[in-house]
This record gives structure tokens, sequence and C-alpha cells, in this order.
């Protein structure tokens, strides 16, 4: 079993996480060079289609890490990366319990690889917004103010 993470939209706040053995990661190449073997724009509706039909178990973070970091950043009148960092380590609590974890190079995880085909599944996933939603906007808000 082989895990990926892609940051999806960091302005909505989405992290795209996938778990996925090696046959649905066979099959996903197969649909890559099927789509154009490029994720852009052009070749996400063939990818989500296609992909959206794998059997793995597939989640999107509903997140806001860069959003509420910059929030409490100017409310209380620190600096955003040392909070920001404190998200991400949130975040990687969640996702690196089951160790390494592909990821693409806009995630910071403690657990993350380079970004392979579990990685880019994620990020297929998460842009056609299939998977389980999970919303812990909450429990970063009250990690950050020291709450959790």
């Amino acid at each position: 079993m082989r895990r990926g993470v892609s940051l999806v939209d960091w302005k909505k706040g989405l992290v795209a996480y996938v778990e996925a053995d090696e046959k649905a990661l066979e099959e996903f190449r197969k649909i890559l060079e099927l789509c154009g073997n490029k994720i852009e724009p052009r070749n996400v509706p063939c990818l989500s289609s296609l992909a959206s039909k794998l059997e793995v178990n597939s989640v999107i973070y509903v997140t806001d890490l860069y959003g509420i970091a910059n929030e409490l950043a100017f409310s209380k009148k620190t600096p955003r990366a040392a909070l920001l960092a404190e998200a991400w380590a949130y975040l990687g609590e969640l996702i690196c319990a089951k160790g390494e974890v592909e990821c693409d190079e806009e995630v910071e995880l403690r657990c993350c690889v380079k970004c392979g085909l579990a990685c880019l599944l994620a990020r297929v996933l998460g842009m056609s917004d299939a998977g389980t939603k999970v919303d812990v906007r909450e429990q970063v808000k009250k990690r950050l103010a020291g709450e959790g």
C-alpha cells in the first residue's frame, strides 16, 4: 500500500490524501497515458472521470492552513512562519502515523518522500473532489491558539 498527499488548492485549504495498492497505481499509470501523460487543466476531465473509478481510499482534508495562520499572525502581531510550521505539524500527526508518504513540492510534512504515482493520484482525486471530506479547520485553529 502506497500513500500520497497533494496540496490541491491552498486558497481553499484543500489537501488530498490517498492510499492505493500497486494494482490501483498501475491502473492509474494507464489512465495517465490515455489522458496525455500530464496533469494540466485540459487533461483534468479525462483524468478525473477515469481515476474516480479506482478502488482507493481517498480523503480531502479541509485545512485552510495558510488562511488560519495568516489571520492569527495578524491578530497576534506575530510572524506567520512559526504558526504555519505548527499547522503543518498538526496535519503531519494525522497523516504520518503510518510512515512515509509521497508528497508534492507544496506539502511540508516530516514523513514526505518524493512525489510518485500515489502523490499524482492524490492530486487528481483532490482536483475532482473525489473522496471523503474531513474538515479540520477548527482543530487547526485550536492547535495554533495553544488549545490543543
